[in-house]
C-alpha cells in the first residue's frame, strides 16, 4: 500500500506514511494504541484536520481501527512485517471432535523453534514453592492450598520476546526441580530426571488483550492481542503433569489445527 495513490494532500499523506513507518519500525505493534492526535500533529507538524484525514484514510485501507469512548484511541491493526511468525501446528484427530495435540505426543516451544529455524532463548523470571490456587490445585489434582513448584519463564524466538509461562507442578511429586536447568526444555527435565512423559495433553485458548504488566516481559503495547493457553496434562500412567498459563504474541503466532474424521468401524448399510 502505498499513499501516493490515496486522495490524500501532502500533508495528510505524510501523516499517513509516517504511521506506517512507526508500525513498520515496531514503535507501535499490532493492537497497540497510536500517540493520540494532538501529539501526532506534533510528531508530523500537521494540522489536527490533517491528522485525522490520515487516520480515516487509514482505517478505510484496514491499517488502523479507531474506537471512541474513553478506553478508545486509534490501534494499530498489521503486525511488523519484517518479524518472522512462529506457527504452532497442532494434529487433531477422532470421529467427532477436535483434541488440541494427539495423544503419546509432546513437543516442546524450543524443539518447534529450532525447527523453524529460530534462534530461540529463555528466561527465567521467577521460581518458588507457591501454595496452589483452587484452579491449579484442580488441574494438578491436588487439595486445595497444596504446595507447588511455580516456574514463570519468557521464550524468545530470534531475540524477541514471544510467549510468557507460569507453570505449577506438584512440590511433593517432583522434590528438587528448582535445582535443575530451567532455561532449557521442562518436558526433557520430567522424561529424563523423573520418568515421566505428558502423553495426554487439554489446553483451552483464547484471545486476551495486553495489560500494563505484559508490557515488560513480552513488549507489548497495552491493548494488543495475546494467545492466552491454559494448558493441563497427564502423563503416561494417568497421573496429572503440570498445570500452565501461557500467553503468546498474536502477531508473532500463527495457530494451524488439522482434523482427520475417521468413519465408524461397521458403518451402517441403508436398505
Amino acid at each position: 500500500m502505498t499513499t501516493e495513490r490515496s486522495p490524500l494532500g501532502p500533508a495528510a499523506g505524510r501523516v499517513a506514511a509516517g504511521v506506517l513507518a512507526m508500525i513498520g519500525r515496531g514503535e507501535v505493534r499490532m493492537g497497540g494504541r497510536l500517540p493520540p492526535e494532538r501529539r501526532l500533529t506534533e510528531i508530523f507538524g500537521a494540522s489536527r484536520e490533517s491528522v485525522r484525514r490520515a487516520l480515516a484514510w487509514l482505517e478505510a485501507e484496514g491499517e488502523v481501527l479507531r474506537v471512541r469512548g474513553k478506553a478508545g484511541g486509534t490501534f494499530a491493526l498489521r503486525p511488523n512485517p519484517n518479524w518472522p511468525v512462529y506457527s504452532w501446528s497442532r494434529l487433531a484427530h477422532g470421529r467427532d471432535r477436535l483434541v488440541a495435540r494427539q495423544p503419546g505426543i509432546d513437543v516442546s516451544v524450543p524443539a518447534l523453534l529450532r525447527h523453524q529455524d529460530f534462534t530461540e532463548a529463555t528466561r527465567v523470571v521467577s521460581t518458588g514453592l507457591r501454595r496452589g490456587d483452587p484452579e491449579v490445585c484442580a488441574g494438578l489434582g491436588l487439595r486445595e492450598g497444596a504446595v507447588t513448584v511455580a516456574i514463570e519463564r519468557v521464550r524468545l524466538a530470534d531475540g524477541v520476546p514471544l510467549s510468557w509461562e507460569r507453570l505449577f507442578v506438584s512440590a511433593e511429586r517432583f522434590p528438587r526441580l528448582l535445582d535443575q536447568d530451567l532455561t532449557g526444555s521442562l518436558s526433557q527435565v520430567f522424561r529424563d530426571v523423573y520418568g515421566v512423559t505428558a502423553c495426554e495433553v487439554s489446553e483451552r485458548i483464547r484471545v486476551r488483550l495486553a495489560e500494563s504488566h505484559h508490557t515488560h516481559h513480552l513488549d507489548v503495547s497495552v491493548g494488543q492481542p495475546l494467545l492466552a493457553i491454559t494448558r493441563t496434562s497427564h502423563d503416561q500412567y494417568g497421573e496429572p503433569l503440570e498445570f500452565s498459563y501461557d500467553l503468546f504474541r498474536a502477531d508473532r503466532t500463527e495457530l494451524h489445527v488439522s482434523s482427520t474424521n475417521r468413519p465408524p468401524d461397521h458403518p451402517e448399510v441403508l436398505p
